[in-house]
């Protein structure tokens, strides 16, 4: 999927992601009423698990295992292809993605509303990392093995998501904008492979028609 997705499509989900995680982060963070209902969520989310305040739950005592195990079953996806185009490109998925969250999570503010925890928390960096594999684990699959990769990243990024909301890690709009981070970051990925391409291309064109024209 990373070389096969049209270079036009990629660039519009990279837009698309980029506002949508400005607009999250505005109606989520940036006013009261936004902060109230993300807050609300969580702790009605968190009450349905019998959690009243953070704790470290399952997901703290098992995250390290958990992520090496989903590391080493994408690492495996990816080896299988044999391409150096998808290596490169899942490498960069993943740091773009970790990279990103962490930097907004460290750059962006939290206006003080009163309502909960004052530190930012927005994007998850947690999510961020499973939603990277989840996106990788897609988009480094055989096509004919793509509906199984969907299916299992589907199913481990949701428990991840609902579990660090259930916890009280994160709120609901941190992990999705965990998500946005992640997809925004493989569409930029892939228009800059296409772009790479197109300029080889065409310096090989070039190159080429120098050493024709030297010849004749």
């Amino acid at each position: 999927m990373f070389a096969t997705t049209r270079p036009w499509t990629a660039a519009t989900t990279a837009v698309v992601a980029a506002l949508a995680l400005g607009g999250l982060y505005l109606a989520a963070v940036g006013n009261s009423t936004g902060q109230l209902v993300d807050h609300e969520l969580m702790r009605m989310i968190s009450a349905a698990f019998g959690v009243e305040n953070p704790v470290e739950g399952a997901l703290g005592r098992y995250q390290l295992p958990m992520l090496a195990v989903g590391g080493l079953v994408v690492a495996a996806v990816v080896a299988s292809r044999r391409s150096k185009t998808v290596a490169v490109s899942a490498a960069l998925v993943l740091a773009s993605t970790v990279a990103g969250a962490y930097l907004l999570k460290a750059l962006l503010d939290r206006p003080s509303f009163g309502i909960g925890p004052e530190l930012n928390s927005f994007p998850s960096n947690t999510v961020a990392v499973v939603a990277a594999l989840a996106v990788i684990l897609v988009g480094s699959a055989a096509r004919r093995y793509r509906t199984a990769a969907l299916v299992l990243a589907v199913a481990a990024g949701s428990v991840v998501s609902v579990l660090v909301v259930a916890q009280q890690w994160h709120r609901p709009g941190d992990v999705l904008g965990a998500w946005l981070v992640a997809v925004g970051a493989a569409a930029v990925v892939r228009v800059g492979q296409a772009a790479w391409a197109w300029t080889s291309d065409v310096e090989g064109s070039l190159t080429g028609g120098q050493t024709a024209a030297h010849r004749g």
